[in-house]
């Protein structure tokens, strides 16, 4: 019945997706999503930005990956969302502007009991994944381009449908709490993000907390009223992000979202990485002298722009990787881009001297053209006159069931199955040794990847 309330009709979907009715392509993939965010926990977990993520955390019984200690569930949550998101190589849905993984799969993580195998978190993975995707394309990209971030806002109310698959709860339950982190959800401001606040990393893991104290407090009866999504007399939850309910159809899901769920190749905010793909490109024709740059010119989208101030004066992790000046700059020092940009001295004077010389234009038809392509071209201007020019069309919201796992268009070649490997491998090394890090691999893939 359609003219049921949103939140029941999400929750009957919730309880009518079943993992083998799902294509093998899309079983894999949602292992690799859960791999892939506890790949990027344990690499976080190995800086010393970590230490944020445990500011609100309280003792218990939980454990996240790379740490022995045991925290409570909610606390668990909040801290592996901190650390999954620290390197900002988490992935993201490109139909949406959200990362689902951080409140999502810190949520089934933190309330996975003792005895909860890996296989028993995916099919609500899968869940959670669709309704938070769902709703962020709903409102994409007029959620973001008002001034809210989606990850907090959709994946509140995706990782509470999680939750409640995981824990068993009715259909009726599992509306309620769909109701219930409608109405408390973290309204993350995009300006903390593009202000760089060092903050902004614990909102995916605050809004996985969220996600779970909805289910309790579901559990406990309570409800934030049944068309709390849609509206009626008065604005919705949908209405704030502004979305359209109206044209919202769970009785037609079928998990299709995560095909457009893309890994990224590189530690960088995704609005940086195709202004770093178009240095690369002019990298690869060979090095620049720095020192002979008189102006980087940066042609890109609007929302781009957000982020193209460089760091302040500390250059804390996560305003360096935030910032598009930051990753052009330490592109061209360090003739190339990865991991060893990030853990490289963080205040690098030959890094900012190049930051009064980028310049950032709007290019128009960039600009018609996102979200499904975010594009950036750079023009590295030589003191001689000399130009370098390099372009980036990642095609990052265009969704593709097969792969590739990362967007295509882009100098970096996309992941495929072997460089997904390869990623979790360089990451959980961060933290494991290499024998470790293969049996956390080889458990959660599980026989489905064994050729």
């Amino acid at each position: 019945m359609t003219d049921a309330p949103l939140a029941l009709r999400i929750a009957r979907f919730a309880h009518r997706l079943r993992w083998d009715d799902l294509s093998a392509a899309r079983r894999r993939k949602a292992r690799w999503l859960l791999a892939d965010f506890v790949g990027s926990t344990l690499a976080g977990s190995s800086l010393p930005e970590a230490a944020s993520g445990y500011l609100l955390a309280e003792p218990g019984s939980v454990r996240i990956p790379g740490d022995d200690r045991g925290w409570s569930p909610r606390s668990a949550a909040t801290i592996m969302g901190t650390l999954g998101a620290l390197l900002q190589i988490h992935d993201g849905y490109g139909g949406g502007g959200n990362h689902p993984c951080s409140a999502i799969v810190s949520a089934l993580w933190a309330s996975r009991g003792p005895r909860t195998s890996i296989d028993a978190l995916l099919g609500p993975l899968v869940v959670g994944y669709e309704v938070a995707n769902r709703l962020a394309r709903n409102s994409h990209p007029a959620q973001t381009l008002h001034g809210t971030a989606p990850t907090s806002t959709t994946g509140t109310l995706g990782a509470a449908a999680a939750v409640a698959c995981l824990r068993g709860l009715s259909v009726e339950a599992t509306a309620r709490a769909i109701t219930i982190a409608a109405f408390i959800a973290p309204l993350a401001a995009l300006r903390g993000l593009t202000e760089h606040g060092s903050v902004i990393p614990l909102h995916g893991g605050l809004a996985a907390r969220a996600g779970m104290e909805a289910v309790d407090l579901a559990i406990g009866g309570l409800d934030a009223g049944a068309t709390i999504l849609e509206g009626g007399r008065d604005p919705g939850f949908l209405q704030v992000i502004h979305g359209d309910a109206a044209t919202l159809d769970p009785e037609t899901w079928g998990g299709e979202s995560i095909d457009g769920v893309f890994f990224k190749p590189l530690p960088a905010c995704r609005h940086a990485q195709p202004a770093i793909e178009a240095v690369l490109e002019i990298l690869g024709r060979g090095p620049i002298d720095v020192a002979l740059v008189a102006e980087v010119v940066v042609h890109a989208y609007p929302v781009a722009m957000m982020f193209g101030q460089p760091p302040r004066a500390a250059h804390e992790l996560y305003d360096r990787l935030m910032s598009t000046p930051w990753a052009i700059a330490s592109t061209l020092v360090h003739g190339g881009f990865g991991f060893d940009n990030v853990i490289a001295p963080a205040a690098d004077p030959r890094v900012s001297a190049l930051y009064p010389r980028i310049r950032n234009v709007v290019d128009p038809a960039f600009a018609a053209d996102y979200p499904r392509t975010f594009s950036t071209r750079v023009e590295v201007v030589m003191h001689d006159g000399r130009r370098h020019t390099g372009e980036c069309r990642m095609l990052y919201g265009v969704p593709a069931e097969d792969g590739p796992y990362s967007p295509p268009g882009t100098t970096t070649p996309p992941l495929d199955e072997a460089g997904m490997r390869r990623k979790f491998l360089d990451l959980a090394g961060r933290r494991l040794t290499a024998a470790e890090a293969r049996r956390w691999l080889d458990e959660i893939l599980g026989m489905e990847h064994i050729r």
